[in-house]
């Protein structure tokens, strides 16, 4: 469309280019025929008016160029399409906020503002960083002629000196938080004066030192974490520890935790089958867009669960951050338009309700239910116990399955499939 001219100027669809802001008509599809009727008397009656009052010379000469116009139009459409160019060009902002690229990537000074005034300027800053590491000069020592670039290497080295006191611990604390179901600094995001002390002070050492000196390899830290006797404790509650420390601070059992909702999701997916596992690629959309003009619409409930290309792992779904998706949001899912430190972890009957009933389990129960079919066909115990088997990790008990055999009996193996995805064994690790 053309652009709106007003106070602001816009560039409008169609339906709101100037031609159109008309009082009452539409120039497009008339909403009915006597609408268009009326319209086209209007028009034939500006014609005959422009016709009676417009010189002839001028009208003659208005065609020959309408010709012309028509001619360059057509001469427009024989042209090929043209080609998708992706360029970019360096903002050199202006003022305080000039960037590098005016000045050959050079950084430009930072003062200090005598309180705070832009037009107050004091000293220069030098780079560096917070004063962390004893006996270290917390100033970068960077020539004069150092460029932006020059910078970020200075502060990527600082961070991963064997003998920074922050990072090795702040990354094993949070690796620490997500297995065990709480971090040893129970403020993953603050390790300082505002933040918690931490439970096992040495432990925290300790395993900083470990993974520092072992190559700073996430595989082997995730490895030593899960085969610990810590982690393989059981999650069964003994009162006499529970009266000394209720919250296991000291872990002594391990924590009851509740999948987070990308593992739910991926666990749905996975054993109905259809979830893809390849890598890599551009994000799926779980969610169809209206009306993408101008503050789109992103509507999740209009999406098709039984779309192969939204199949993929939850790492993979494109975030719309002012947005979130219903079902992700009722599983706890973080609002990605905010920095969360740690999930927070509720029970509610909302999310039994969507377990039940959401789209997405409702087709992949659906699915799940035709592999044990076609694995064990005309077999109703065989897809009983394969269904618990594949959800659950164990063959159910007599009792069990008998129950599961009369209720797929009276309701169909889709409906059991759903019973399994919602019970708690399923969606809690212990």
């Amino acid at each position: 469309g053309k652009p709106v001219q007003s106070l602001d100027s816009i560039e409008a669809p169609v339906r709101w280019q100037r031609s159109n802001l008309v009082d009452g008509y539409y120039f497009g599809q008339p909403a009915d025929e006597s609408t268009g009727q009326k319209i086209a008397d209007v028009m034939q009656q500006r014609n005959e008016l422009i016709d009676a009052v417009v010189p002839a010379t001028v009208l003659d000469q208005l065609a020959n160029t309408m010709q012309q116009l028509e001619v360059v139009q057509q001469q427009l459409k024989s042209l090929p399409e043209p080609s998708v160019v992706y360029c970019g060009a360096v903002h050199t902002g202006s003022g305080a906020f000039k960037g590098t690229g005016h000045n050959g990537g050079q950084p430009r000074e930072i003062h200090v503002l005598a309180r705070g005034n832009i037009q107050s300027r004091g000293r220069v800053v030098s780079p560096g960083t917070v004063p962390l590491i004893a006996d270290v000069d917390w100033q970068f020592d960077l020539p004069a002629d150092h460029t932006e670039g020059d910078r970020r290497i200075a502060l990527a080295q600082w961070l991963v000196r064997t003998d920074n006191p922050l990072t090795w611990r702040s990354i094993v604390n949070r690796i620490w938080l997500y297995h065990f179901g709480q971090a040893i600094v129970d403020s993953p995001n603050d390790f300082g004066r505002m933040g918690r002390l931490p439970s096992h002070p040495e432990l925290l050492d300790w395993l900083a030192v470990t993974f520092r000196d072992n190559g700073q390899s996430l595989k082997h830290l995730h490895r030593l974490m899960v085969t610990s006797s810590v982690y393989r404790q059981v999650s069964a509650d003994r009162p006499e520890f529970a009266q000394v420390d209720a919250n296991n601070q000291f872990l002594w059992r391990m924590n009851r935790r509740v999948l987070d909702a990308e593992s739910i999701r991926d666990a749905v997916l996975k054993v109905s089958g259809k979830l893809q596992d390849e890598l890599f690629g551009p994000p799926f959309q779980d969610f169809v867009v209206e009306r993408p003009e101008h503050s789109p619409h992103y509507e999740y409930h209009l999406h098709d669960p039984n779309d192969p290309a939204s199949h993929r792992r939850s790492i993979y779904r494109f975030l719309v951050r002012s947005q979130q998706q219903p079902f992700m949001q009722t599983l706890d899912c973080a609002d990605p338009s905010e920095s969360v430190a740690k999930r927070d972890t509720t029970l509610t009957a909302l999310q039994a309700l969507a377990m039940l009933n959401n789209k997405l389990v409702v087709c992949m129960a659906e699915h799940f239910a035709a592999r044990a079919a076609a694995n064990y066909p005309n077999d109703l115990s065989g897809q009983v116990n394969f269904i618990h088997q594949e959800a659950l990790g164990r063959i159910p008990d007599e009792t069990t399955q008998a129950e599961l055999i009369e209720f797929t009996q009276q309701f169909g193996l889709e409906y059991t499939c759903r019973v399994i995805l919602n019970l708690n064994e399923f969606v809690f690790v212990d």
